[in-house]
């Protein structure tokens, strides 16, 4: 259920990146941070507490994004191993 839900986070930061919309890509960030804090996905969630940083900070988070993307990838195939 966590990959499923967590999924449109995921896609809602890379859309926010390609417009270069600070405010959603902070928004969507601290949403996946606190789902994946709350799944124990620990790696992903400090991943996207600094993508929120970053966005905070003026910043796009260029190569914090494929970051998440292949940490969630990650998750979702242990996920799928339990």
């Amino acid at each position: 259920m966590f990959a499923d839900m967590t999924a449109p986070l995921i896609v809602k930061i890379r859309e926010a990146h390609t417009h270069k919309d600070l405010h959603d890509i902070k928004e969507a960030a601290h949403s996946l941070k606190g789902a994946a804090r709350s799944a124990c996905c620990n790696v992903l969630g400090d991943l996207a507490a600094d993508l929120q940083d970053a966005a905070e900070d003026g910043q796009y988070g260029d190569d914090l994004i494929p970051q998440i993307e292949t940490e969630f990838e990650r998750v979702k195939t242990e996920i799928a191993a339990l």
